[in-house]
């Protein structure tokens, strides 16, 4: 495969949880009786002894991978981002979280990917239950280069992890990333700085390569690494703080916007972010695609707010009471 073509996150998962279980025995997958929706029938197939289907129990599921962790194995759990982050987030705080547990979680069809089943199946507040459960990592791969990088990572890290996915064909990206960073750049630019996560990169690349600015180009950063978030980041941003925006198949509170705004803080810069994600509300039943651009997360409209947000100024004056 060329570094452009397109696949989806779930298909990338699949070949690398193969390429991965094979030089590491310790690896033990877990699946909630979606083993075609989550890529895991291949797996199951080559390693029948290290494979278990739960069934439709997502809190059994989570305190199951409690138990092979303790015996030292290294659980992968797998189910829709929604049922297991939402359902099982009690297990997940208390029996992995809490004892520090390596378990590795995977949320599948994340966002509205799964549109025409409705809100109950929309996962747009993952990241924000994962981020505010302490000691879980949390990543949001971009591609299946992102993923490839962010399942190496999580494997070299003991502890908890969650690895948010997506179902639809994405293509891979051509972008720049120091090596081991949690973040890479998707289009390069002196401008203000255009920041996303997730599959819904592709959509935001479109845009930005459709604005018209007369200043200098805008820039596209992917972050992968959402929790913690990379404290280079921070001293990348450091020029632009005042004139960012973030792009992200999200609700606008508690995923990569307030993660991002959060390192800032720590690193002491004044900063403004254009929060651009899905409102503070559940989704709704439709075609995924028209379902971002109702959102303002695909094609005219979100080129639209961003071309609005790239011609605006930073504010440097003081607070006005």
């Amino acid at each position: 495969m060329t570094p452009t073509d397109a696949i989806s996150l779930r298909d990338a998962y699949g070949e690398l949880l193969l390429e991965l279980a094979a030089a590491d025995d310790r690896i033990v997958v877990l699946d909630a009786d979606l083993a075609q929706s989550t890529r895991t029938a291949a797996f199951k197939a080559r390693h029948p002894e290290r494979y278990v289907n739960v069934g439709i129990a997502e809190q059994n599921m989570v305190s199951f991978a409690a138990g092979i962790a303790l015996a030292k194995g290294i659980p992968f759990v797998n189910t829709f981002a929604a049922f297991l982050t939402r359902r099982a987030a009690d297990q997940i705080a208390l029996s992995v979280a809490y004892p520090e547990l390596d378990v590795k979680f995977f949320g599948f069809h994340a966002g509205v990917n799964l549109g025409e089943d409705g809100a109950t199946q929309q996962s747009v507040e993952d990241l924000g239950i994962m981020q505010a459960i302490p000691g879980i990592r949390v990543y949001a791969p971009v591609d299946a280069i992102d993923l490839d990088w962010c399942m190496r990572a999580a494997l070299a890290t003991p502890g908890p992890t969650y690895i948010r996915l997506a179902r639809f064909p994405s293509p891979r990206q051509l972008g720049e990333a120091v090596e081991s960073a949690g973040y890479r750049y998707l289009r390069t630019g002196s401008g203000p700085v255009v920041l996303t996560t997730g599959t819904i990169a592709a959509e935001v690349l479109q845009a930005v390569d459709q604005l018209v600015v007369e200043s200098e180009p805008v820039a596209v950063i992917g972050v992968r690494q959402i929790k913690p978030i990379d404290p280079h980041l921070a001293a990348t941003l450091a020029p632009v703080a005042e004139h960012l925006a973030v792009v992200e198949e999200h609700n606008v509170h508690g995923g990569l916007a307030d993660a991002l705004s959060t390192a800032l803080d720590t690193a002491g810069l004044v900063h403004r972010i254009e929060r651009i994600g899905v409102p503070d509300r559940f989704g709704e039943s439709g075609a995924p695609r028209a379902l971002l651009e109702h959102l303002g997360l695909a094609g005219d409209p979100l080129r639209e707010r961003l071309q609005k947000w790239a011609e605006s100024k930073p504010n440097n004056g003081a607070l006005q009471e």
